[in-house]
């Protein structure tokens, strides 16, 4: 199973409505709100990398509110 985590920046006051449509998403396993840098993060499991990025690419980055994403696979250790 690949596993990524993936750092979001929303446009401003959109951070709660973003987390809440990420929760909807198939292959999202968490989310939390984080202040910093970013202002979303979400942990995103899927059998395959390729799996992930579709999930990435084609409905995460697509949410309405989503200013950009940074996303980073887990290794295995």
């Amino acid at each position: 199973m690949a596993m990524a985590i993936m750092l979001v920046n929303v446009d401003p006051g959109k951070d709660r409505a973003v987390a809440r449509a990420l929760k909807k998403v198939k292959g999202v396993k968490g989310v939390c709100l984080v202040s910093g840098l970013y202002d979303v993060v979400a942990t995103v499991r899927a059998g395959t990398s390729e799996q992930i990025l579709a999930t990435v690419y084609d409905k995460v980055r697509r949410l309405p509110g989503v200013r950009s994403s940074h996303t980073m696979f887990c290794l295995e250790v």
